[in-house]
Formats: structure tokens, sequence, C-alpha cells
């Protein structure tokens, strides 16, 4: 019963620290579950291989629990993030400013092609007279401009060439 005790803590545990901490949380938990569950077990006067038996499964649990818990994350991120890029993509506007993270100018907006994807005019220098694509997933704000979540310098190497 107290293995299961144990267990059940550190599903618990392993889903909240893949809630709020990144992977390298896991390397101090793991030893701090080890060393505890062995020593409880120990006081209790288990065996010797009921103690380890105990300590492998919990630590597995909490490694388990904390993969399940990031992949809960992250397939809750990929869900709710369309809205923001349909958001972004509504605020757009022809002729606005497209600038990276840096603040650095990537190029004019044309149109939006779609909720997916921006223009950018073929007038602008850097662009070479071609109008250049890039997705709205870039986007992290629109005010005046539309700022990217992207230096300049990544954006111009990630963009595509219009059709």
């Amino acid at each position: 019963m107290a293995m299961l005790l144990a267990i059940g803590i550190s599903t618990l545990i392993g889903v909240a620290l893949a809630l709020r901490f990144n992977v390298l949380v896991l390397v101090p938990a793991i030893i701090l579950a080890a060393i505890s569950t062995a020593v409880i077990a120990a006081a209790r006067g288990d065996q010797a291989w009921l103690v380890v038996l105990t300590v492998v499964f919990v630590v597995t649990t909490l490694q388990i629990s904390y993969l399940a818990g990031s992949a809960t994350l992250m397939a809750l991120k990929r869900h709710l993030q369309p809205q923001r890029y349909k958001d972004a993509a509504l605020k757009i506007q022809a002729h606005m400013e497209v600038v990276g993270s840096d603040d650095k100018h990537v190029g004019t907006v044309d149109h939006t092609e779609s909720a997916d994807h921006i223009v950018l005019t073929g007038d602008d220098p850097k662009v070479g007279g071609k109008p250049h694509l890039i997705s709205v997933e870039w986007v992290d704000y629109v005010d005046s401009k539309v700022h990217l979540t992207r230096p300049s310098r990544i954006a111009v190497m990630e963009w595509r060439i219009a059709a």
C-alpha cells in the first residue's frame, strides 16, 4: 500500500514539474525522490529488495509522468495558439512595416494571403523585387508594426518567395 501511495505522489509531482519547469529540474527531483523513498522504506523496516524496487518504481513514475505532463502542455499550446495567430492576422494591414525581434526592418506588408501567410512587397530593397511569404505563426504582436518572434536575419533566411 505504501508503494502505491509513493507512486501516486510521484505521478502528481512529475506532472506538476512538467507544467512549470524544464527538463533539468528532473535531476534534483529524481535524486530527492530516490533518497527520501529509500529512507522512508528503510525506516519502515522493509526488506532491501523491496526498498530498491520502490525506489525504481518511484523514479520511473516521476520520469514518465513528467513526460506525460510535457506532452499534455505541448498539445494544449498547439491547440490554443491558432486563435492567437488568427487574432494577429486580423490586425495586419497593407503597408505595415514588419520588424524582427531585434526591431530591425524585415519588409513591408503587401497583404495577408490567408490566415497563415503574410505577403511582403517586392518593392523593398532587401527582397530583390520579388514578393516574399512569411508565416503568421512568426508574429509576436501587432501595433503600428508587425513584430516577429525571430530576429530579422533569421526571418530573411527562412522566408519563401511568393509564387
